[in-house]
């Protein structure tokens, strides 16, 4: 990673953990389905539509500064492993999963919010499935991000891609998101992006030697 260019992972990185830790406070996990009446939902969103709309929103800046960062990570890794490895592949494919769920979730939640004012437009119980969707709407998390880690986590410990202590917690994370572990993964991912965030920054920061002539 260069010195001149070597601060831009970094950056996103920051940017997608501010996004992500800003979406899980603005829509939380979401309205229950199984305990909500369409008159419920309609009322909840339309009093919350302001959240939903930045949430939304957010969640697209996540979106686009993860796909970046995950470029950088694809690369770390694949230095690591050599050209014939996969793993870099696969936690890069992970993140763009990641990417393409987490775009279905904003237009979901925008979708709430700029109806939930309008019953003229949308029927409540047609709203009420709209939300029991978004509701059911969280395998990208553990098929995307969980793929992602667990990927980095072994590349990291086989190849050195990271520090190996970073590639068990990445290995963990990925597991606890197939399990009733699942909050974990969910939060400690945001804490393992910003981690790896900062050793990269701290290595582009690291004057480089001089190439003997």
């Amino acid at each position: 990673m260069s010195n001149r260019t070597g601060w831009v992972a970094p950056f996103v990185g920051l940017v997608f953990v501010a996004a992500y830790v800003a979406v899980a406070i603005l829509l939380g996990e979401g309205q229950d389905a199984t305990r909500k009446s369409a008159d419920e939902l309609v009322k909840y969103y339309g009093g919350h539509d302001t959240e939903q709309t930045i949430g939304a929103l957010l969640i697209g800046v996540a979106a686009i500064t993860l796909l970046f960062w995950a470029e950088q990570l694809r690369r770390v890794l694949r230095d690591a492993e050599g050209p014939t490895g996969i793993l870099s592949a696969v936690a890069f494919a992970g993140a763009i999963v990641f990417v393409g769920g987490a775009i279905v979730g904003a237009t979901i939640h925008f979708a709430l919010a700029d109806y939930s004012d309008n019953t003229d437009v949308v029927d409540p119980l047609v709203f009420q499935a709209l939300n029991a969707f978004d509701w059911s709407n969280f395998l990208f998390f553990p098929v995307g991000l969980g793929t992602m880690l667990l990927a980095s986590g072994i590349c990291a410990i086989r190849h050195g891609a990271l520090p190996k202590w970073l590639g068990w917690v990445a290995i963990v994370l990925g597991i606890a998101f197939l399990t009733p572990a699942f909050p974990v993964g969910l939060f400690g991912t945001a804490a393992w992006v910003l981690v790896v965030s900062i050793v990269w920054l701290m290595q582009a920061r690291t004057p480089q030697a001089a190439t003997p002539s």
